[in-house]
Order: structure tokens, then sequence, then C-alpha cells
């Protein structure tokens, strides 16, 4: 779903990725153009000890108040701030300093030809299903690629059951299951042997991962009703639960965990409309060259 813009953004968040310190003159480039426009600039903590600019603003501090996120770096740059951006309704808008990037919008080179059409609006919002996810006795969660249930360092298979609406998907005997979006779908779902499904699909879709029963398959889900995972045993049995490969759980308990498509999206700035098969297409030639040293 693309929403259109065209109101006025003054108040900006400015988040990068502490390992990445070629940021920071991006960064401060960047805060040089917004300034210009008489923008609020907030910078995450780590970039204002090192720029000096602005104010600074702790990622799990942002509120309403805040018009747009601007994060440089990699798409998981981007998904470790995205929770709380989706609960405040807060766009983002990704600016690529990595290699894969499919979630991100513009190169370093594209900042200040764009910064004008940022500052007022002039851009679609693109809406992009979340996960909300309870684990009990952990708390609740909000995913936009994927929950990972898995065997973790647990050298055994674990045992989950998976259903859909109470009723029984299947029980997996294997390194765990996948629950993921759409938008996860070109990520650890696709290396576990998953699909790849448009991010417009309404849908979810779950991932068996090195499951011992080899009828088990991916199995694609209604946008709506709620998927269950239990991990069964007649003890504690050693698994883990990532969520987008940022937050790693290790429950002492065998977990469950109940997962729906949250109420938010996720909401990206984008300033030409995507054509998410033409930029699949793009990436994967990306990954050939990045793996095997083929030309950029």
């Amino acid at each position: 779903m693309q929403m259109e813009g065209k109101h006025l953004l003054q108040r900006f968040f400015l988040y990068a990725n502490p390992g990445k310190p070629e940021t920071i003159p991006v960064v401060a480039a960047f805060a040089d153009l917004l300034s210009k426009h008489n923008c609020d600039i907030l910078l995450d903590t780590w970039l204002y000890e090192h720029l000096g600019i602005g104010r600074a603003c702790k990622a799990d501090e942002l509120d309403r108040s805040v018009h747009a996120a601007v994060s440089f770096g990699g798409d998981g740059t981007l998904l470790r701030i995205l929770p709380r951006l989706a609960e405040n309704d807060v766009p983002v808008l990704g600016v690529n300093m990595g290699h894969t990037g499919f979630l991100l919008e513009l190169d370093p080179g594209d900042l200040h030809s764009m910064v004008n059409r940022l500052v007022v609006g002039d851009f679609y919002l693109q809406e992009r299903l979340m996960l909300s996810c309870r684990i009990h006795g952990q708390g609740d969660f909000l995913v936009m690629n994927e929950l990972a249930l898995t065997r973790g360092h647990n050298p055994s298979s674990i045992v989950v059951e998976v259903t859909y609406q109470e009723e029984r998907v299947y029980t997996i005997h294997g390194d765990g299951v996948l629950v993921s979006t759409p938008t996860g779908t070109t990520g650890y779902t696709l290396s576990a042997g998953g699909p790849v499904l448009h991010p417009d699909a309404p849908c979810r879709v779950v991932v068996p991962v090195c499951s011992h029963i080899m009828t088990q398959r991916p199995m694609v889900l209604p946008v709506h009703g709620e998927i269950g995972l239990t991990v069964h045993g007649k003890c504690a049995v050693r698994h883990q639960i990532s969520l987008d490969g940022q937050l790693v759980i290790d429950p002492d308990t065998n977990s469950q965990v109940n997962i729906k498509s949250a109420e938010r999206p996720a909401r990206f700035i984008r300033f030409t409309p995507q054509r998410f098969l033409t930029r699949l297409h793009q990436k994967q030639l990306a990954w050939g060259n990045h793996i095997y040293g083929g030309t950029k």
C-alpha cells in the first residue's frame, strides 16, 4: 500500500550503525542540509557525541513529535529502530551504506538532491506489514521480517507444534521454525527454503528449518488470524528465539509464542513508486557479484 505525503516536516531523528564510522561524515553533511531548512535535528546518542550538533536522543525515547527518521547503514541498522518508529507512526527513510538493502531508498549521493522533497513532504509513504509477537514470560514484540524459533546452541533437534487459529498445521522435529512477513521472505526465510512473496501480498509464511519430516513444507497463511508456536519436551528444552536477527532470547522454559499481524504497519519514505520485482532482480545480481567477485 502506498500513501502520498505532502506535508511539511520539521523534526528529524538521524540514526546510524555505530559499527560503521564511515557514516559520520555522511550524517554530518545531511544534518547541515537540514539545518539550512531550519529543521530540528535529533541525533542518536553516539552520533551526537561525535558531531555535537542538534540534540541527543536515544532511539527508545522517540515519540510522535518526530516527523521522520533517517537511518544510515544497511537493512539491519534500520530494523533495530523500526519497532519504536512503528509504535509512534514515525516514517523512516533508509540510506544505503552497505551492499544489499531491500528496505532502503537512497544512496548517500542522492541526499543533496532529495532533501528539498523530503522537507516539504514530496514523497510516498509505503506501508509494510509487521508481526505482533507475544512470547509468554518475555513480553510483546514487533517484528518486521521474521521470528525464528530454533535450537540455537542446542546440538539436538527440537519439537515445535505450529497452529493456525488453534488448528494444528504440523509438529516440526528439526532445527526449528520461522514465521515471516512478505518483506522478510527475501532474507532468512529465503535461505531456509521459503518462497519469495511480494510485499503487498496479504499473508504470512511459516517455514520449517531442517525438518526431519520431508513432507513438511513452507505454509502460506492468511494475514488475519493467530499463529501459535509451542516447544514440546518433558523438561525445559534449550532453544532460542530471534526477532529480525537483532534481539535474541534464550528462554529457560519451553516457549509458547502467539503471533498476529500488527495493528500498525512500518512506514517507509519513497520518492518513486516501488518496483519490487525489478529491485529483487537487481539485488540477486548484486548478491552474485558480492559473493563471487563479479563486476559491480
